[in-house]
Order: structure tokens, then sequence, then C-alpha cells
């Protein structure tokens, strides 16, 4: 993942999700928490606290956002500024093949690089193989592909041969399968498996390597998991992940694991939910989770501390999730979600989450595959227009 997905059979059939996934149904507007992020749901937003809404700047009156101005097509709405010539919040950004500083009043700097092979994400193309821009996925057959958002179409590049042991005896036991997956911008997956071994694979070979990672390291008996860019626009990644102990993964820890050491490095609690979180990160140095079910939501995520910074309530699920992933591309967000109706079979499809006006769509329907793993590198696009 940069964003990065699991594999879940829960084995409670038997117990169904309030509401109903409503196709194309627009979310709430969003509102700030205590800690200034925005949270899509119901409650009053406090006074003078902003936000954008694609480009239209939004401030806090009387409970309610109310729309204060319009951002022309050569400006940019910036929560807390307004209609700018560029985001501070990214201190480069691109134009052609041109890297061009952004000051931190949101105006315009002059040109810092001029790029060879193109300019993406406020930095000169470099480090990512081609065909490294799309989401990866893996099934529960073990089949890695390519999905691509623009056309919402999956591609088959082959089958994993990682050499796993046995599942954790609390997630089953048996033969492992794979659990969750990431993507860095080299083009290679980390793969975990519900043994808890964590695997490096080449998207474009498929070879497979046994990682030195411990299995459980720190609590961590399994994990959704996601790379993103230390700063906006910058080749530097770190490998997030959300998880613990695999008969409780609704009270999951955010860590990082130092990729030197193959060690977790704890960051801080996050919220208990009913099911573990899947994660993706992207090349603004934002991260996002995800998490299905009667409480269905995407949060962005404090990095330093954990915990959500921002949190977009989504559709409730109506039929019990068994297998989700989740990627961001373009400013959107994909949820490769399985649901089993009681005494029913499996339903696989791919949702569209759209931030800028809170509506989810369904981008594939009944696609057969049951996607139990998805990464996207921080080569991926931040803004598209598909």
């Amino acid at each position: 993942m940069m964003g990065a997905m699991r594999s879940r059979d829960l084995w409670l059939l038997g117990l169904l999700m309030l509401g109903a996934c409503d196709d194309g149904g627009g979310g709430a507007e969003p509102t700030v928490l205590a800690d200034g992020g925005a949270f899509a749901g119901a409650g009053a937003c406090p006074a003078n606290t902003s936000t954008c809404v694609g480009q239209e700047y939004r401030v806090c009156v009387g409970g309610r956002f109310v729309a204060q101005a319009t951002c022309g097509a050569d400006e940019t709405c910036v929560p807390g500024t307004g209609c700018a010539g560029c985001d501070p919040g990214m201190p480069t950004f691109c134009e052609a093949d041109q890297v061009i500083v952004c000051g931190a009043d949101g105006r315009r700097g002059g040109v810092i690089e001029t790029c060879d092979k193109g300019c993406a994400n406020g930095a000169c193309v470099g480090g990512c193989i081609e065909g490294n821009e799309l989401i990866y996925v893996v099934d529960s057959d073990d089949d890695l592909h390519t999905f691509d958002p623009r056309t919402a179409q999956f591609q088959r590049r082959g089958r994993l041969a990682c050499p796993a042991g046995a599942a954790w005896r609390d997630f089953g036991g048996g033969a492992a399968s794979p659990f969750s997956m990431a993507v860095d911008r080299t083009g290679h997956a980390y793969v975990l498996y519900t043994s808890g071994e964590l695997f490096r694979v080449d998207t474009q070979t498929l070879a497979c390597v046994r990682t030195d990672f411990t299995p459980g390291d720190g609590g961590f008996e399994l994990f959704g998991m996601g790379f993103v860019s230390d700063s906006p626009g910058r080749p530097e990644e770190t490998l997030f992940i959300v998880g613990g102990r695999a008969d409780d993964l609704g009270a999951g820890v955010l860590a990082r694991v130092d990729l030197s050491t193959l060690r977790v490095v704890p960051v801080g609690p996050m919220p208990a939910a009913e099911y573990g979180a899947e994660l993706t990160g992207n090349a603004n140095a934002e991260l996002f989770a995800y998490r299905p079910g009667g409480q269905s939501a995407v949060a962005r995520l404090n990095r330093a501390q954990g915990g959500e910074s921002m949190r977009w309530d989504l559709p409730q699920n109506r039929e019990q999730p068994t297998a989700w992933a989740f990627a961001h591309w373009g400013g959107r967000y994909f949820v490769f979600i399985t649901t089993r109706a009681l005494g029913g079979d499996d339903t696989a499809r791919v949702l569209r989450f759209d931030p800028n006006d809170g509506s989810t769509v369904t981008a594939a329907d009944d696609t057969g595959r049951r996607v139990v793993g998805a990464g996207v590198s921080t080569c991926a696009p931040v803004v598209s227009n598909f």
C-alpha cells in the first residue's frame, strides 16, 4: 500500500454489518477535530477553522462550513490560507518539466531545476521503474496483478511462490497465505504472510526472498502496511505498519519498520475498531488508513504520534467483510473488498472514495478476485483528472 492490504477470513459467519453500501452517494462535508483535523460526520466544527472541498475554500461559521471563495484555475485551495499561488505544505511543485519553489506564504518562487526525465510530485522523476506508478494487488490464489485506476482493469503478472511456513495458530493455522502488501519506489513488494514472515518480491520477475524480519517483533504478528514519502516530493520513504496480535487486530498500534535492521519501531496507538486497518501513503508525505465494517472509514494518520488527524465515514458494509485492501492513487482512494452474505458466496469489488466531495462509487463490480493485499509506491501521482 503505498498503501497496503491484507487478507482476513475472520470466521464470523452469522455476523451482519448494519447499513448498506451506497454506490455514488455523496459523503458528509468534513468537520474539524479537536487537534485541527477534519471529520466527515455529525457534529459542529469549531469556529474559524477552515477546509477545502475541491477548489472551494470554506470557513466554519455557526458550527457549519460556509463557502468563502472559489479558487481560480491557476490557484490552489489551502486550508487556513485560502486561495494561493501554490500549497506552502509542499515546498516544491512541478510545472511542465520544471521544479518550482513554493514560499511559506503560498507565493510561487523561482525555478530550481529543469528535469531531463520529467517532473512529478515536486521533484525530478528518478528511481521509479516503468509501470511502478500503478497499484499492485495480490489475491487469495497468490496471483499478483496490477490495477490501473484510470481503466479499473486488472492485469495478471504471475503467481507468487514465497516459501512461507505455517500460519499463526490464532489465525487458523495451516498453510500460510499473503496477508498484506506494500510497494517501494524500486518496484519491490513487501508481502506479509499469515505466518508473520515478511518477503521481498520483485514485481517484474516475481523473485521472492525472505527478509530478516522476525515474526511477531514488537508484538506485531500481523499488520497492514504502506510506504509514504518522508517529505513532500522527495524520494526518501518509510514503511509504516498498523496491527498487533493475530487474534485482536482491531486494537491496532501504528509503527514503522526500520528497513536497515528490519526491526519494528512503535509510533503510537490507534482507535479501537471491529476490524484491523489497512494503510496507504503518498508522495505528499501523507499516511492514510482504511477499516471496513459498521464503522467503515478512511482516516489520515499522525505519522509522528499515531491516531487520526482527519476522518471520513464511508458507507457501512451490509455483509461480512472477509478480505480487504487499500491504496491511494491520484488523490482518490481505492478499496478492494470482498464480502459474504450469511450462508452465501463471496462478492468482490473495488470501491473508489473521493475526499474532495465525499463520494464513494463502485469502480469495478463482481471482479472474481479476492484481493488480500494491495500496494502503491510513492511514484504514483497525487493528483489526477481521470
